[in-house]
């Protein structure tokens, strides 16, 4: 025990002379500590992915990626983190037709980086990969569709399949163009999907394509009205036949001996009325007879 409390006070002293070296230490650790935890204490966000850099261990790590949540890595290295997401980006370009149509088109399209090639990606071509890479191809592309049609089938009939190739061929083009030295057929990106957002075309070409559309309409309207009046007159024809075939029915039956018939049915019913009625018949056998008052008694 007197061992023990003969080394503490050693302990006590030897720090009570060596204090302030002792707290330059602990200020300058506690110090570093606080300046390097964000180069220590890497937090990847959720979606994102993170590249590391060895700065004395070789480079890029061309075989892991520092996935989400928390992780901790040596102060000189360095990571540099990706949107892993799918993701959309809208161009406007200027196209021209092979008939020399000039107008301006807004093109969006997704894409999205590959997880397992994001080292390659990052080490060949860098976090600006979207402008230096994605962009020139589909602009590119973009201007070779239109220049191979006319105004008609690139605006009309053909530009639904037009804007499906376009994502085809930047996605085939971004696999053959850019890949990795001594590596072929590597997908570092993917250009998913292409839609037209909307199409500018020059102001006398905008005016005569709307007069257009205001004449084509007006006809519509026209030939609307004849064919609804087509299906009156005929109508009326057919309703005129139902009428003059009934009229042929009826004047068919209209026989002296059915008239006969129905006079002296009418004449039975008015011998059953009890009101004052004057009767006249007509003269030879078919004649039938006329009502001529009402009269009560």
């Amino acid at each position: 025990m007197r061992y023990l409390n003969k080394k503490f006070k050693q302990l006590s002293g030897w720090i009570t002379s060596h204090l302030l070296p002792i707290l330059f230490v602990l200020f300058v650790l506690v110090g570093s500590f606080i300046v390097l935890f964000n180069r220590v204490v890497i937090i990847v966000p959720a979606g994102n992915i993170g590249v590391l850099y060895r700065a004395l261990g070789g480079g890029v790590d061309l075989d892991d990626v520092l996935p989400e949540g928390l992780n901790v890595v040596w102060p000189w290295n360095k990571v540099t983190q990706y949107n892993a997401r799918i993701q959309s980006k809208m161009l406007e370009i200027e196209v021209l037709t092979s008939d020399l149509l000039k107008s301006k088109v807004k093109i969006s399209f997704q894409y999205e980086i590959n997880r397992l090639t994001l080292p390659m990606l990052h080490k060949y071509v860098g976090p600006e990969y979207l402008e230096t890479m994605v962009v020139p191809e589909v602009t590119s592309i973009t201007r070779e569709m239109f220049a191979k049609l006319t105004s008609s089938q690139a605006f009309t009939s053909g530009i639904n399949q037009m804007v499906n190739e376009i994502a085809i061929n930047a996605d085939r083009v971004i696999i053959d163009k850019i890949s990795p030295p001594g590596l072929t057929f590597i997908r570092l990106i993917r250009v998913s999907a292409t839609q037209l957002d909307s199409i500018t075309f020059p102001p006398a070409i905008q005016t005569a394509i709307e007069g257009k559309i205001e004449q084509a309409q007006l006809a519509e309207a026209y030939l609307y009205k004849i064919e609804a009046a087509k299906k009156e007159s005929e109508r009326k024809v057919i309703e005129a036949a139902g009428i003059k075939r009934f009229q042929d029915i009826v004047n068919a039956g209209l026989t002296d001996n059915y008239l006969r018939l129905m006079g002296i049915e009418a004449t039975k019913e008015l011998a059953k009325s009890n009101n004052a009625k004057t009767v006249v018949f007509g003269s030879g056998p078919s004649g039938l007879p006329l009502i001529l008052g009402d009269e009560k008694r």
